[in-house]
Formats: C-alpha cells, structure tokens, sequence
C-alpha cells in the first residue's frame, strides 16, 4: 500500500471468503477512490473510471489503517441498538412479552377458528409457534421459524406452504399491532417517567450530534422514543429491520410490511422448498445499508442491547475480524448490556462466530457496561458509563 502517491479515501468494503491467499485465509475487498492508480498490489477496475478494488486479505490490512491513521473518521460515534436498549426504556418488547400477550393468544384463537370452518385440521406455522411458548424459556420467534422451516421435509405436512403464508403474515400484523399499543399516546407521559431514568434515554441525550448516526435493529420508532424522553436526535438514524409507522401508533392503521420479520441463511438448502418468502432479505421492505463501511469509518462503535446473535451477525462480521486482527488504539468499541449472564451470552456467541475474544480485548480498547450495576458508585460500569456520557458530550 505505500506505492499509492496521493491519499485515498475509502467508499466501500465488503468480505470475499473466494479470494484467501490461503485456504481459510478471508479476504478484505475495499473499495477506494484515487487520484493516482500507482498501487504495488494488483489492482481490478471498477465500472466507474476513478474508482477501483483492491484485494487484500485481512491479515494485511495493517497498510489500509496506516492509511486510515492520517485520514478523519466519517463518523465519531455509532450506536447499534438491539432488543435490550427498549427494555431499559422499560417496554415490554421481548418475543416472550408478545407470546403472553392477549393480542398473540386472540391471534391463534382466530386462526384454529377459520380452519374449523375450512375443515383443515392441518398444523401449520401459528400452531407451532404457540406451542413453542409453553416449552422455550427464552422464547424467540425468529428462532423458531428458522427451526420450523429447517424440520419440515421429516413433517407430514410439508405441502403447507399457502397456509404458512398467511400465518406469517399475521403473525407480522400482530406483532405491529402489540408494539403499537406499547406506544400508545395515552400512554406518553407515565412511558417519559420511566424511560427518563434509564441508561438508554441518557446515552440518547447525549447522542444529538451530526457526526453521530444510529442502526436499529429494533421495530421501535427510535425517534418518538427520543421524543418522549426530549433527546433532539439530529444524528442519522438507519433502521435496519423497519419499524412500526406511526400510523399503526396514532391512527390505528396497522400496516405488517413495515418491518421485517424472518430468518436469515446463505444456503437455501437450509430450508424446506417454498419458504424463502421467510428471508428476511427477500423481504420487500428489505433495503441496503451502509452499515459495513460506517463500522470502518467510526472512532468509537456503541452496542446497546444488541447480543451479537449469529442471526444479525453477518452485519458486523468484517468489523469485527478487522478488530481481532489489527491493533488501532484510536478505536474504541463499548457493549452495553444488562448483567453478567447477558455480558457472557455476548462473548459466547462472538466465539460461536468465529471471532476469538481474546485478540479482540489485545488488539482493541473494549469496554463492557452492565446496566444493572451502572448506579453502583464503585462499579467499573459506573465508571465506564460515566465516562461515556462525558465523551459523548464532548462531540
């Protein structure tokens, strides 16, 4: 990389496993924009005349980040937000809350109801996740449609697929309608009282400058949350699975393609034939995002409430092996999450794909913050918060 002859900026990047120069040797492919094609490594054109790709394999990245060392970050903080940053504002968001709820039972009632009239008595996807409720302690309806979907050929109703549909669907419309009533205007003003003592409306307080942008992984309106806890996010908001409309909230216009509920796999032989509808990248509300290069171009990276699960992992995926793999003391990388089962659920699940914790904690300043013990005045996690909130401030 030091053949290059005047400074390059970074437009893209994306992980080819095709291109190792070993044989479980990944690769980095990024995208730069140069005023000068002079490169010591080989180099493919892209469409675009100023433009071009270079392959790199990760573990000769150390030539990009010197480049990166004497470039601006885009962003100075990003903030990924999952399930558990709803329930610190104190919303009853889980799968779990939604399965209990009257609107999940009215929901299987109704359906069992229409296939009596049919004369169906054909199980179908409702019946499986209802009965999944009774038996899961960590109940998580993504989990069980990839499993629903991975059993099916050793069923003998595989020829269900027309009936699953319209289980899917409303189970999405359902599930919009409980997150709206979560949301309910009535309940504005006793919501701000509980969510202005969280940790999560703190760090949103504190996150209103422009250099800053937020992905949620959440159905939650981030927005109106900020509202109600009169943070002025001015910061870019991305929401990476949709979020329910604020119609489905004030004017009870329930619209389930808003977000995006479903499994997500490379290999479609995972599933059973017919239900690649569930992707969620088939998904027609499904858009892309930036959120590969914004990981790269980001002094410090916040994930509040996201467990690092292997279902959303593909997004963070080339982040984190850069990370384990290349020391930049300029980087920071902060999780945020409830308590000591949640913070080794996190580190678990980092193993699980791929990532070894070990040389992430050598080669990057990680800090991890438990929500429940932050008003601890003697915890590393106050400390840690406190001095989040101060940098966060600061920018």
């Amino acid at each position: 990389m030091r053949g290059a002859e005047s400074p390059i900026s970074i437009i893209g990047f994306s992980q080819d496993l095709r291109c190792g120069t070993g044989k479980n040797s990944p690769t980095l492919l990024l995208w730069y924009e140069l005023k000068t094609k002079t490169m010591e490594r080989e180099i493919f054109y892209s469409e675009h005349k100023d433009k071009v790709i270079i392959i790199s394999p990760i573990g000769e990245m150390n030539g990009v980040l010197d480049h990166l060392d004497r470039q601006e970050f885009k962003y100075k903080n990003l903030l990924i937000i999952g399930n558990g940053f709803d329930l610190n504002l104190g919303l009853k968001s889980t799968y779990r809350d939604f399965a209990e709820s009257c609107l999940f039972k009215r929901m299987y009632v109704k359906r069992q109801k229409e296939k009596r009239s049919k004369n169906n008595p054909t199980p179908s996807l409702i019946d499986y996740l209802y009965g999944k409720k009774f038996f899961e302690r960590w109940y998580d309806i993504e989990a069980a449609l990839l499993e629903y979907v991975s059993r099916k050929p050793d069923r003998s109703f595989v020829n269900n697929v027309n009936e699953d549909k319209e289980d899917y669907r409303l189970v999405c419309t359902t599930l919009v309608e409980y997150l709206a009533s979560l949301l309910n205007p009535h309940n504005h003003a006793k919501l701000s009282q509980i969510m202005d003592s969280s940790a999560a409306a703190k760090v949103l307080l504190k996150f209103r400058g422009k250099q800053n942008i937020v992905y949620s992984f959440n159905y939650t309106p981030i927005t109106m949350i900020a509202d109600l806890v009169f943070a002025n996010l001015k910061s870019e908001v991305v929401k990476v699975h949709g979020e329910i409309e604020e119609d489905s909230i004030f004017k009870d216009r329930l619209k389930d393609n808003s977000i995006i509920l479903g499994i997500e796999t490379n290999n479609l032989n995972d599933i059973a034939p017919g239900y690649s509808f569930l992707l969620k990248s088939n998904n027609p509300s499904y858009k892309s995002t930036n959120m590969a290069y914004d990981l790269l171009c980001t002094k410090n990276v916040i994930f509040f409430g996201h467990s690092l699960n292997q279902m959303d992992f593909g997004y963070f995926e080339s982040y984190f092996k850069l990370l384990s793999t290349n020391a930049d003391t300029r980087r920071k990388l902060t999780l945020i999450t409830k308590d000591e089962n949640s913070r080794v659920t996190i580190l678990d699940n980092l193993r699980k794909s791929g990532i070894s914790v070990r040389d992430l904690f050598a080669h990057t300043q990680v800090d991890i913050i438990l929500t429940d013990d932050i008003d601890k005045e003697e915890s590393e996690s106050n400390s840690n918060f406190n001095d989040l909130l101060e940098k966060l401030q600061d920018f």
